[in-house]
């Protein structure tokens, strides 16, 4: 639960220098079991997944705490509710295009260089 991302890949090291890869997004599947220093590529690509998890994330609660507090009546501001709203959408829209985008091609070159280091099965 801890590795959570949105391509659903996740490692885990191992004490005698082996790595796990695997996939799921809440029950984990082992993909690969493989020495460490030839998992680099993917090591690095579901680390990026990571980071831009933990850039939607942040983004997410700013994006609902900021909508919330200008759709709370009292701290909603009288002038140009429509512009909020509309800016806000606007911003909605192109982060999920952006967020999806880079997600999707993500996962597509983690199972690339995992179908690779197994062989290309």
């Amino acid at each position: 639960m801890t590795n959570f991302n949105l391509t659903g890949y996740s490692y885990q090291y191992h004490e005698n220098g082996n790595l796990t890869i695997e996939k799921g997004y809440i029950i984990k599947d082992q993909v690969i079991n493989t020495p460490t220093n030839e998992a680099i590529q993917a090591i690095e690509l579901i680390s990026k997944a990571n980071a831009y998890w933990n850039v939607t994330y942040v983004f997410c609660l700013v994006f609902f705490l900021l909508l919330f507090k200008n759709a709370y009546k009292p701290f909603r501001p009288e002038n140009n509710w429509k512009r909020y709203v509309t800016f806000y959408s606007i911003v909605l829209i192109a982060f999920l295009v952006w967020i999806i985008s880079s997600q999707v091609t993500l996962t597509e070159q983690i199972a690339t260089i995992i179908n690779d280091l197994k062989g290309g099965e």
